[in-house]
């Protein structure tokens, strides 16, 4: 076709799984793009987001009534350093970044220097990032009692450094 000079932009390649009919009908179903992905029995993950988003713009499918999702009614409130220095249960623990962490430790009165060798978050008048380190080596921990910083090295002689020992039995 392509030889010949015949326009086949218009068409379909063969085996696309989401043809416009029926993303046409997912995207007038919903409110927003996770709805879509549900609907089309898919997890809302960044791929499949990604790719159902570019499909619709490519078919040029009206996504103007879409809306920004909500929380379902529950209030936005800042988290507090109380609210993250706690232990997760395990059903329902997300690992909370350690800049997070970091934050809610010196907000709560925690020092900004190593907890075994004192050292301080400038080494030879460059910033040395201070590591969070689980004493118990459980990550859903984050009891205060159980976090200390840590400079790169002392942290890296940890029995539980990155994952070390995970597996043993204690």
């Amino acid at each position: 076709m392509k030889k010949l000079g015949v326009d086949v932009s218009h068409f379909e390649r063969e085996g696309v799984r989401w043809s416009r009919d029926v993303l046409e009908r997912a995207v007038t179903a919903s409110t927003n793009m996770c709805e879509v992905l549900r609907r089309l029995g898919l997890e809302v993950v960044g791929g499949h987001h990604t790719h159902i988003s570019r499909r619709i713009k490519a078919y040029g499918i009206d996504t103007s009534h879409f809306r920004v999702p909500t929380r379902r009614g529950k209030p936005w409130r800042p988290r507090t350093p109380e609210a993250l220095l706690v232990e997760q249960p395990a059903d329902r623990a997300r690992r909370i970044p350690s800049d997070r962490l970091k934050w809610a430790m010196t907000s709560s009165g925690v020092a900004v220097r190593c907890a075994l060798c004192g050292t301080e978050p400038v080494w030879r008048g460059r910033p040395l990032p201070l590591e969070v380190d689980h004493i118990d080596g459980n990550w859903r921990d984050n009891r205060i009692e159980n976090l200390r910083l840590l400079c790169p090295n002392c942290h890296s002689t940890t029995d539980n450094y990155r994952g070390r020992g995970k597996g043993r039995a204690s």
